[in-house]
């Protein structure tokens, strides 16, 4: 067997004479020397057990003699310039989508708009993770960074109005009236299925794999601010806002700087208190599954068959989240997960054989049954620093500030002086909160270079960007 790299081949092409098929047992060597070289088999034979084999073997181009000599070059050019023609084709379509995108920046789009703009920008990172060109890359990620600078301040001017009026889009709060009522009073078991901290790119991913599946219909939704998991997660399972929670069940809402692990641990009261108030009284009563590891995972996979006679099944599922904080201090994962391409790859191969799936894979089978997936919240990769001031007391956020006295550029952030006035809970009339706009993250300034080492680059939430706010919510019925 020849040393992989002494060959630096373009193109093969082979010949089959009948019966001799030393062409296929060559060309298993040159599979080995460099699988991605393309090529063409030319073969005086019709059998139709040697086309099959070329076409086993991924052979790009079969011909039988005799052949017009144009036709090989034909074939060769075809060959050759096939991806350069593609990258050309999608660098003109970007470029026309660039063009439509600054049209509609200019245009002060309205929250649909906004979905829309996200949604292309989503679909756009699963075209260019199939194109090898760093360049146009490049221009997306700049793109991006734009949008959000435009959407910082679209959500600077209108959430406040959307909180207080029921003229805005559909909110956290909003999502189990919403979706998950209206299929339970078509008397569905209904699964509810929460993945947190998935971002819609992420979605996307998995969809096609949910699609073989399932007739679905996907919506996109806004978080709720802080797009953090005490506060968006338990909005969408009490269809309240964070002040509304701690005010009318204080003893679900949590006074504990362990946000994540004390603010999430009364969804389901909260959950049976919302179903309460909208006039639904389940018979069996709503189970409510929370998985954190492998072994939770495959129980609700043993499962899941029992599950068929339930009303509601909410399982939450936290892998994404624990995926996105562990990754600022493991090497490892930052290794494998180096950016939002690799977050997407990965997230799509861990559903395809995970448990999760296997699950809905066995939902998909049952009779009047209905699955709906959604997020709290999303994530984003961020990139620029902004130094914040505050007192010992304030949230050890990245994203995100609540506290006393917050200081911080007026460029990098969204301030709330009037906690109140946007639905969000506060301990004294001095206690605000703040929000990273864009890709910037607080550091303060005696621990900066230590905050620039770890979290530069990491994936956090809790601010303000589409990545965060702008997430999907999915109504996915068996096909018949």
């Amino acid at each position: 067997m020849f040393a992989k790299d002494r060959f630096d081949i373009d193109i093969v092409i082979t010949e089959s004479i009948l019966p001799d098929i030393d062409a296929f047992e060559m060309l298993i060597k040159f599979e080995y020397l460099n699988s991605d070289v393309p090529i063409i088999i030319l073969t005086k034979s019709e059998d139709g057990e040697i086309m099959d084999r070329a076409i086993s073997r991924c052979i790009n181009e079969f011909f039988i003699k005799p052949i017009n000599p144009n036709q090989l070059i034909i074939a060769i050019k075809r060959i050759l310039y096939t991806s350069k023609i593609r990258l050309n084709r999608i660098g003109k379509k970007y470029s026309e989508f660039s063009t439509e995108l600054n049209q509609l920046l200019s245009s002060n789009p309205c929250y649909d708009k906004w979905t829309e703009i996200y949604y292309k920008m989503c679909k756009w990172d699963l075209i260019l993770d199939d194109v090898n060109d760093e360049n146009l890359k490049q221009t997306h990620f700049l793109e991006k960074r734009n949008c959000n600078s435009f959407f910082s301040n679209f959500i600077d001017e209108n959430y406040y109005k959307w909180i207080n009026s029921n003229t805005g889009p559909t909110l956290s709060y909003d999502i189990v009236s919403k979706y998950v009522i209206p299929q339970l009073e078509d008397n569905k078991t209904v699964y509810f299925i929460v993945i947190d901290c998935m971002r819609y790119d992420q979605y996307l991913s998995m969809e096609p794999l949910i699609k073989k599946l399932f007739d679905v219909k996907s919506n996109l939704y806004y978080s709720i601010l802080p797009t953090a998991t005490p506060y968006s997660r338990n909005s969408l399972f009490s269809g309240l806002l964070p002040e509304d929670i701690a005010k009318r069940f204080p003893e679900y809402w949590c006074d504990n700087n362990d946000f994540e692990n004390s603010r999430n641990r009364n969804e389901h009261q909260l959950l049976d208190e919302q179903l309460e108030d909208l006039g639904q009284t389940l018979n069996p009563p709503s189970k409510y599954i929370k998985i954190y590891n492998t072994e939770e995972s495959n129980y609700v996979l043993r499962k899941i068959d029992s599950y068929k006679n339930e009303r509601l099944v909410v399982l939450v599922y936290n892998f994404l989240d624990l995926i996105t904080h562990n990754r600022s201090r493991d090497p490892f994962l930052q290794e494998i997960i180096p950016d939002e391409e690799a977050f997407r790859s990965y997230t799509k191969h861990w559903f395809k054989y995970s448990a999760l799936y296997k699950a809905i894979k066995q939902i998909s089978k049952q009779e009047n049954s209905v699955l709906i997936i959604t997020t709290d919240h999303g994530s984003i990769k961020v990139n620029r620093a902004t130094q914040v001031i505050g007192d010992r007391n304030t949230a050890v956020t990245i994203r995100y500030k609540e506290g006393k006295n917050l200081s911080c550029s007026d460029k990098h952030v969204s301030f709330l002086k009037n906690p109140r006035d946007y639905g969000l809970p506060y301990k004294t009339i001095v206690d605000n909160y703040i929000f990273a706009k864009d890709d910037y993250y607080f550091v303060y300034p005696n621990t900066y270079h230590h905050c620039l080492k770890q979290f530069n680059g990491s994936f956090q939430h809790g601010g303000i960007s589409m990545e965060e706010m702008i997430i999907p919510v999915s109504v996915c019925e068996p096909k018949k």
